[in-house]
């Protein structure tokens, strides 16, 4: 099972549900962050049957910029009001939150510049959720008017990965190797440490000493959890 750490108590406990196999996480609808780790948390969750609804705080019966959630490759959160208590709060530093089970994962929030330029944005919004994905839950997101900081190793890494996707997708499948993808399992199940999932899987799809097919049965498993697009060239011609 998933088990998180509750920002407030310090308390590392399996998340629980308040009905049936149904978890209800909320977030503040100002940050990208937070919107991302729900994501993140609600395709974790269903490796163990769980199903996860998303809310965003405060609730509305319409979704600003519904549209702008596929950039991410999220699902618009659920309108309105839930059913009941939220299971899980994730939010910005200094955030109370509603009254939930576990109250968790603290995401920092973007750090700008003083002069408060517009923020540019890299040309593939993955990289941006990469970039969130490799960053500790203390540690925030630095902008400045030129962008954000680390924006250009997100994008080397997600497109090394994207290509060691393609080209390891022309050789035959073979099984996932177990124990690395053990590994990283373990890694979203704790805290959901996508920072250590995606070192794990880079070194992974490094590894010679696993044949390709397996590589690609891998990178293209871990991708269900992370949403970064890895096949996106497969099957297309190579410079």
């Amino acid at each position: 099972m998933v088990r998180l750490t509750d920002s407030q108590t310090g308390k590392s406990e399996t998340v629980a549900t308040s009905i049936g196999r149904r978890v209800r996480v909320a977030y503040p609808s100002r940050s990208l962050r937070a919107a991302i780790l729900a994501d993140t948390f609600r395709r974790v969750a269903g490796r163990h049957r769980l199903t996860v609804t998303i809310h965003q705080l405060p609730y509305s019966t319409r979704i600003a910029d519904a549209a702008g959630y596929g950039r991410y490759n999220m699902p618009v959160p659920t309108a309105g009001q839930p059913d009941g208590a939220i299971d899980l709060y994730i939010g910005e530093n200094g955030d109370q939150g509603p009254r939930a089970r576990v109250h968790v994962l603290h995401a920092s929030a973007v750090v700008e510049a003083a002069n408060r330029h517009p923020v540019p944005h890299p040309g593939d919004p993955l990289a941006l959720r990469l970039l969130l994905l490799t960053l500790a839950a203390d540690q925030p997101l630095r902008a400045d008017a030129k962008g954000y900081h680390g924006v250009l190793e997100a994008e080397r890494t997600l497109a090394e990965l994207r290509a060691r996707t393609a080209e390891f997708a022309e050789s035959p499948s073979q099984a996932m190797p177990a124990e690395a993808i053990g590994s990283i399992h373990a890694a979203l199940d704790d805290d959901l440490d996508t920072r250590t999932a995606l070192r794990l899987l880079v070194e992974l799809s490094r590894d010679q000493g696993f044949a390709p097919g397996a590589r690609f049965e891998a990178l293209a498993h871990v991708d269900r959890f992370l949403a970064l697009d890895l096949s996106r060239d497969v099957g297309r011609p190579r410079d």
